[in-house]
């Protein structure tokens, strides 16, 4: 796949608010747009970003591995994408972000972190998996 670069990265938080406060105070991010997820957050912007590079979402404290949820980069070439994932056998879930003009795909590293791949290719309105579940031992996806 050509053109990937980082994209951002998500962590998990009880507290909105305060993590948007911390992050605003030691790092100058500042809240902005985000898509109707359903699901409590924030998207933090760079004071001269105009995308965001920190992905808040509300979930109670757990433990093990704290609260980081996945890294996400950017990509090109969706179709291409999806079907290496089929001819690998990864279990994968792509799906349209409303609002936008992107589709994010997810899916799992052999370490078991959670990787995103957004295009800013449209998929359709449809999700679509490899299947209907997640791996063993793996939730289904939230969205970020």
């Amino acid at each position: 796949m050509k053109g990937v670069r980082l994209d951002h990265a998500t962590i998990d938080t009880d507290d909105v608010a305060a993590s948007v406060a911390f992050y605003g105070h030691y790092l100058g991010l500042k809240p902005g747009w985000r898509p109707p997820f359903g699901v409590g957050g924030a998207w933090l912007y760079a004071a001269d970003g105009d995308y965001p590079i920190l992905h808040l979402l509300e979930r109670p404290k757990r433990e093990g591995s704290g609260m980081f949820n996945h890294i996400a980069f950017r990509g090109e070439g969706l179709p291409a994408y999806i079907e290496k994932l089929r001819n690998d056998g990864c279990w994968f879930e792509a799906r349209p972000v409303d609002e936008t003009p992107y589709t994010q795909i997810h899916h799992f590293d052999p370490n078991g972190v959670r990787i995103e791949i957004t295009f800013e290719e449209p998929l359709g309105a449809a999700r679509i998996a490899s299947d209907d579940s997640a791996p063993a031992g793996r939730s289904v996806l939230d969205p970020d």
